[in-house]
């Protein structure tokens, strides 16, 4: 029998540096929202998004992921698009909830280890998702697509999380609920990386 709610180790391993969270799915339960902003907008460009590419995309950084929905827009639209469903999924923020059993931990080692999100979203969303949960506070750094070259999965954005920290990545914990985060992690260097979709047994 599966259980409803994770269950997620409490505490690292000893000598972790830094614990390294997800935001989208991972701190704050934004995929619903996003599944209904994204259905919406790609409509309005003849793509009719299914239950199942939005699964298999989720996690992915803006850019690529719009592309794969619309793999003839160029990159005007693209960006456009984009700004079409963040400023959708901002008027909805008030919606949001916390995901508990991955808020549970942050809010455990808040000021003994040195905290940031990696996330793959544009910063606006990131920052008005973290604020609306009332959890912005917890974390020592926020690191989404506006300040790296490459979203995920490329590692770029953990990569710069680990400067920012001055920490090692082997000495790190990711939290991810998404491969793409999880191979993000991982091509940083990063080896102790929870699921936090893992369920009990």
């Amino acid at each position: 029998m599966t259980s409803t709610t994770p269950t997620l180790p409490r505490n690292p391993p000893e000598g972790t540096q830094a614990l390294l969270f997800d935001c989208d799915g991972t701190l704050v339960d934004t995929l619903g929202l996003y599944r209904i902003c994204w259905r919406q907008v790609f409509g309005r460009y003849g793509f009719e998004m299914t239950d199942e590419w939005f699964d298999s995309w989720a996690g992915h950084s803006m850019v690529p992921f719009v592309e794969a929905g619309l793999p003839d827009a160029d990159s005007a639209t693209v960006a456009a698009v984009a700004q079409e469903a963040t400023d959708l999924f901002l008027e909805s923020t008030h919606l949001l909830r916390p995901l508990d059993h991955v808020v549970e931990i942050a809010r455990r080692h808040h000021g003994r280890i040195p905290m940031a999100v990696v996330s793959g979203g544009p910063r606006v969303a990131v920052v008005e998702s973290l604020d609306a949960v009332g959890i912005l506070g917890l974390f020592d750094a926020i690191v989404t697509q506006d300040e790296v070259a490459a979203g995920k999965p490329a590692p770029d954005g953990y990569l710069r999380a680990l400067e920012i920290l001055g920490v090692e990545a082997a000495r790190c914990v990711a939290y991810e609920d998404t491969s793409s985060g999880m191979a993000s992690a991982r091509a940083a260097g990063i080896t102790e990386i929870v699921d936090v979709r893992w369920r009990d047994d």
